[in-house]
């Protein structure tokens, strides 16, 4: 009987291991917009590569194009993501300018996303100034 209780108790126990969610798998290829002011904008792609559960390193290309600027700009950078739950942290800093002028008034563009399928993301862009609400979506086919 005792061993009837302990078996019991261990499998209890492992019960919410089992039936737990696996973590949100953010690897991958993605396409992303914002949406800007009236006149400009502003999409890209991105690639993750996931580095633990929780964390993801990866690059995104931006391109925001604005009538009000002479050029439209395409910057790339290198990112951090962090899956907590539902809820993705996407951090990045700038590597390159691919066009456009360098200027110190375009702002590393980082997201707060909540997942609202595993190939679509909802959120905000809060890389500088006001928030604007932003959507990923995962490109066809492309979990790691």
């Amino acid at each position: 009987m005792r061993l009837c209780l302990a078996l019991l108790a261990i499998s209890l126990g492992l019960l919410p291991f089992a039936t737990a969610q696996a973590p949100f798998n953010f690897a991958g290829h993605w396409t992303f917009e914002a949406i800007l002011e009236s006149d400009c904008t502003f999409g890209g792609t991105a690639y993750f590569e996931r580095v633990d559960s929780e964390r993801f390193k990866g690059e995104l290309t931006a391109r925001q194009s604005c009538t009000s600027l002479p050029e439209d700009y395409l910057v790339r950078q290198d990112c951090n993501a962090t899956v907590l739950g539902n809820q993705v942290s996407v951090r990045c800093t700038i590597v390159e300018f691919v066009n456009g002028f360098e200027s110190e008034f375009y702002f590393p563009d980082n997201f707060s996303l909540t997942v609202a399928e595993p190939s679509r993301l909802y959120g905000v862009l809060v890389s500088f100034g006001p928030t604007n609400t932003a959507e990923w979506r995962r490109a066809e086919g492309s979990i790691s």
